[in-house]
């Protein structure tokens, strides 16, 4: 499997971790262009040592592929080392995003026109609605940030714009990672996105969803055997070994519980296990024991070390001891930022203690709603904010992660040499703003034929299933090669 590494990199010798295996790299054992490489300079590269490492793998297994996480090499006769976890911040700043609405009229008796939605700004028939309002705020990885608020808060929308699925130029503001500007089609290579409704093949197991994902989504160098790895590794990450061999199911045909199918939607879209996780209420219309076990589930895959933003309407006291970060939002506007434990100190300040034994993020959202309907609004919260996080600013000093001095790609490359991002783009397209997605989705298409095939298969074997979901089977189809394009 291509990966990608940061060439000419030497962090500090005291941060280095003690190796998997010891590999002696004589002059007599090189590979002849890195020999050749070696009597014109002091050293080989690391990209040079890690495709040698690569090359010789290929010989021993015989399978064409390289192996699928490179290890920690020991170098006695040089210097490099190499490079650790780099840790990812996303940062977004002062996010405002509008839209123009048709403005509504009401006739009185006299037949005169009168403005029933008196908003500023737009035309005569139009009027301007500010959806997201100077929102800031930054997601690290190894954490959970969760979006709250009450419906039409902005919550979606905000995710939606994180995730670059809103129309270029409307939205105002700047989201960056790891300080530097964040381009699309950057964040597409190193993203995913969970939608709140489940696309899913009724007649497929568990295993053969993700089987079916698998063929579409990881590298074509990548071999049968090693995708089906992958796909078991990601049942055991889900907790999944139990339904692995059980239908998905639908209203007619018994199936795999609500929690089960969301975690399924989950693994189709992290089967390359992306950097950067978007997620739109996954624990939506779920019990509390089945959203605790998906919640569960993303906090294992935060600290694999990707980036989990998702949004969530209430959740419940267990879900909250799983999140690191909450940003509580009403009518768009930011009333909260910053750690669940800050919450009683918080609303204490503000004027409104916490009583003990009460749910933090209900008693949160109860007076978030109870602002909304006074006529001073949540004006007041939202100020009191602002002045909260510039204080906090200035008692930690701004303090940023050490990056090892790496660029943003530099990062992605290191974090990619250790096995994530295992996305269908080479190694120097997964940093190249030249990276072409519909390049990859033709490939994708054309050698994914035999996994078409066995689905159709699998309709033939469920003749009176396929006449009930066929409706549900199209929706999917035309949402993986949505995905695909994405990719």
């Amino acid at each position: 499997m291509s990966r990608v590494v940061a060439e000419n990199y030497s962090p500090s010798r005291d941060s280095v971790s003690p190796p998997f295996y010891t590999m002696d790299f004589n002059s007599s054992h090189l590979h002849p262009s890195l020999s050749a490489s070696s009597a014109s300079a002091t050293s080989p590269t690391l990209g040079q040592l890690l495709k040698h490492v690569g090359d010789v793998r290929r010989e021993a297994t015989g399978d064409g592929s390289e192996t699928p996480v490179h290890q920690v090499l020991e170098l006695g006769s040089t210097n490099l080392e190499v490079p650790r976890s780099i840790p990812f911040v996303l940062s977004f700043n002062k996010l405002t995003y509008s839209v123009k609405a048709r403005r509504k009229f009401k006739f009185n008796r006299l037949g005169a026109a009168t403005d029933t939605d008196p908003v500023g700004g737009g035309s005569l028939f139009t009027t301007t609605k500010t959806l997201l309002n100077d929102i800031s705020g930054e997601a690290r990885d190894g954490e959970i940030l969760a979006v709250l608020g009450a419906s039409g808060s902005g919550k979606s929308t905000l995710i939606d714009a994180l995730a670059n699925r809103i129309a270029k130029g409307s939205l105002k503001g700047t989201k960056t990672l790891n300080g530097e500007v964040l381009e699309s089609r950057m964040l597409k290579v190193i993203s995913a996105y969970v939608m709140q409704d489940d696309l899913l093949f009724p007649m497929l197991t568990v295993e053969e969803t993700l089987m079916f994902a698998a063929e579409f989504r990881l590298p074509r160098s990548l071999s049968k055997s090693k995708k089906r790895l992958r796909v078991q590794a990601l049942i055991e990450q889900l907790g999944l070994k139990n339904a692995a061999k059980t239908v998905i199911g639908d209203e007619g045909h018994r199936g795999v519980s609500g929690g089960e199918r969301r975690r399924v939607s989950i693994g189709i879209d992290i089967i390359h296990d992306p950097i950067v996780l978007f997620l739109d209420e996954p624990t939506s219309g779920l019990d509390s024991t089945s959203a605790f076990m998906v919640v569960k589930v993303l906090q294992r895959i935060a600290q694999s070390g990707s980036i989990v933003i998702m949004s969530v309407h209430q959740p419940s006291y267990r879900i909250l001891g799983l999140l690191d970060r909450l940003i509580f939002l009403s009518r768009g506007q930011t009333v909260y930022s910053g750690s669940p434990m800050n919450l009683p100190v918080y609303f204490s300040d503000f004027g409104h203690p916490m009583p003990t034994n009460e749910n933090r993020t209900e008693f949160a959202l109860d007076l978030i709603r109870e602002l909304e309907g006074s006529p001073g609004g949540t004006r007041s919260l939202v100020e009191f904010n602002k002045s909260w996080q510039n204080l906090k600013h200035s008692r930690n000093g701004g303090s940023e992660p050490d990056r090892g001095g790496l660029s943003l790609k530099e990062a992605i490359s290191a974090s990619i040499s250790k096995g994530k991002l295992v996305s269908g783009a080479t190694n120097n397209d997964a940093i190249s703003p030249e990276f072409n997605g519909a390049n990859f989705c033709k490939s994708s298409l054309e050698r994914d034929g035999s996994a078409v095939e066995k689905v159709l298969l699998k309709f033939k074997k469920n003749a009176g299933t396929v006449r009930d979901s066929i409706g549900c089977c199209r929706g999917h189809w035309v949402y993986l090669s949505y995905n695909v394009l994405e990719a």
